[in-house]
């Protein structure tokens, strides 16, 4: 098998291309309104997923707050004297 090339350019093609492509007019096309608020809203939409997945995850890893009765009878359970609580409080402040 020979590889002969069988299409070629006409001639006098490239010579007066740059005539024939600036008699093209040049269309401007101005961006409809959802292309110019398009980004906009994709950033928006990267920020709302962001605080969502956050939300999420630091509602998932945080510990429930121990209520006030859980609090007292951890105390009363651990035999700590009212005494103890003051001085420690007293100390620590």
């Amino acid at each position: 098998m020979s590889k002969k090339i069988e299409y070629k350019v006409p001639d006098g093609y490239f010579e007066n291309l740059k005539t024939r492509l600036s008699a093209i007019p040049a269309q401007e096309k101005q961006p409809s309104r959802m292309q110019k608020f398009t980004p906009y809203l994709a950033l928006a939409a990267c920020f709302a997923v962001a605080v969502l997945v956050g939300n999420l995850v630091l509602n998932r890893t945080t510990a429930p707050a121990a209520s006030d009765e859980d609090i007292i009878e951890y105390l009363i359970a651990s035999d700590i004297t009212l005494a103890q609580i003051e001085d420690y409080l007293i100390t620590n402040q």
